[in-house]
């Protein structure tokens, strides 16, 4: 976790940021201790009725998520499965969390997804295929807890979204075959992302359309030079917001790279 606290800042801030990274610490070495965990993503259109082009905004979001997936450690990149919705198996929580930011930043105005990630077990049901396009073998069907708490989440998010808070896009759910000790122990992990990742949804919520693509290309890895060039603004202002207005974004983002289990934090 030692690059949580990497850009400069002010001693008050610092030794507040400290306590509160190391008190989290704790869910990072549980969620490394998970048993045969796989990580399912289940996404909608959000509002998808109400598109005048479902055709072309379906081909945007798969141009998008091909490109959110990008380095990610996938087992299955995202793929359409009936009507407006999309799948993904990651191998790790981090990552399956890094699928959704990218998206959400990466997504053009006027088009949203929401995502369910589950926590749990998959299988493949035997014998059994997915029709494939023109004929071609399908998909193995899939099975298991992971699923099944993939499907809880994304029906919480919309149902939250019903509620009135429509900013939030993703929400987690872990099944307890997935998580070793008590289940107040996995119920306490679980909402703590969430209560993280409504904060991070809400902050792209409010960024204008340059701002989210600016923090795409930081979190992606380009270079601040490359982003300016690409956006026709200086370098300087790059830097600027991500010391101001998406210096949030980016420690949030840290914060969850945590839960990967990459040895930080130990």
């Amino acid at each position: 976790m030692a690059g949580v606290q990497g850009r400069p800042r002010g001693g008050r801030e610092e030794a507040t940021l400290a306590p509160r990274y190391s008190l989290y610490s704790g869910y990072y070495k549980h969620y490394r201790e998970a048993v045969n965990a796989s990580y399912a993503l289940i996404a909608d259109i959000i509002r998808s009725r109400e598109l005048p082009d479902r055709r072309r905004a379906q081909r945007v979001i798969h141009e998008t998520l091909e490109r959110a997936a990008e380095g990610l450690a996938l087992t299955q990149r995202p793929y359409a499965t009936v009507g407006d919705e999309l799948q993904a198996v990651s191998a790790t929580l981090a990552d399956a969390l890094a699928l959704t930011m990218r998206t959400h930043l990466l997504l053009p105005d006027g088009l949203g997804l929401r995502f369910g990630i589950g926590v749990g077990a998959i299988s493949e049901v035997e014998g059994a295929a997915g029709s494939g396009a023109d004929g071609a073998p399908g998909r193995p069907i899939q099975d298991g807890s992971a699923w099944w708490a993939a499907r809880e989440a994304i029906e919480k998010a919309h149902h939250l979204q019903d509620a009135g808070r429509s900013f939030i896009r993703t929400w987690l759910r872990i099944h307890p075959d997935a998580v070793g000790g008590s289940g107040g122990e996995w119920s306490e992990r679980e909402e703590f992302v969430n209560s993280v990742l409504i904060l991070r949804d809400q902050t792209v919520f409010r960024f204008q359309p340059r701002q989210r693509r600016i923090m795409a290309g930081l979190l992606m890895g380009v270079t601040q030079i490359e982003i300016a060039r690409q956006e026709k603004v200086s370098q300087q202002a790059v830097s600027e917001f991500a010391r101001s207005a998406g210096s949030s974004l980016l420690e949030v983002q840290k914060l969850l790279d945590g839960l990967s289990g990459g040895g930080e934090g130990e």
